[in-house]
């Protein structure tokens, strides 16, 4: 093999490399400042969860959270649908990913602002009727935005069309709380389309 061929197959395993989207999971730790007086830091952190795991692949995606509210989300890309687990059911509860009641009002992009598990990240401000939320990202950790279209809620689908990737860290700041979740642990891997499936057994309702 010559040297160009070699060369080659380099740069072309590279661009590859880099042009994916991210499969696999990330990990984050979350920590929460109470502005309201019925709840302090810890109890919010106990009722949110601290760490999420979340799992990432061809437009789904699910989280594990150690809080008391929602264990289990579960986002399916066919159905538009968020499914929320709680401690207290087997049954999923879904809504439709459409609905969004505090769609962005401006925003704004910044280049180089920190570095995040050794990456430098842009940050994304994006402003809203309720609060501010400034997300950081590294194009390593690539999205996919055309599967995320109709999902508005939470304003996902404007924030991957803006920056077709994944956070790596994000502030939310409200009137009621602060809440900042960084990734701590980032592990590509190839992960069964069937993870993301819901047994026929489990009871499925719609939210009220």
């Amino acid at each position: 093999m010559n040297k160009a061929t070699i060369l080659f197959l380099f740069f072309f395993t590279v661009v590859k490399g880099y042009c994916q989207n991210f499969e696999g999971e990330i990990i984050y730790n979350n920590h929460f400042t109470s502005k309201m007086k019925s709840y302090t830091d810890e109890q919010l952190g106990n009722l949110i969860g601290t760490k999420q795991e979340y799992l990432i692949k061809d437009g789904n995606y699910k989280s594990f959270l150690n809080g008391m509210s929602v264990t289990m989300q579960l986002y399916d890309n066919k159905s538009n649908r968020i499914y929320n687990r709680t401690p207290k059911s087997d049954t999923l509860y879904w809504f439709d990913a459409s609905m969004n009641t505090d769609a962005v009002t401006s925003f704004e992009i910044k280049r180089n602002t920190e570095k995040i598990l050794g990456y430098q990240c842009d940050a994304i401000i994006m402003k809203t009727k309720t609060g501010t939320t400034t997300i950081y990202y590294n194009a390593k950790y690539k999205v996919d935005s055309k599967l995320y279209t109709k999902h508005s809620y939470s304003n996902w689908a404007f924030y991957i069309n803006q920056t077709k990737s994944l956070p790596l860290k994000t502030i939310i700041e409200t009137d009621s709380f602060k809440m900042e979740s960084i990734a701590v642990e980032i592990k590509p891997m190839s992960l069964g389309g069937e993870y993301f499936n819901i047994d026929i057994k489990t009871p499925v309702k719609k939210s009220n």
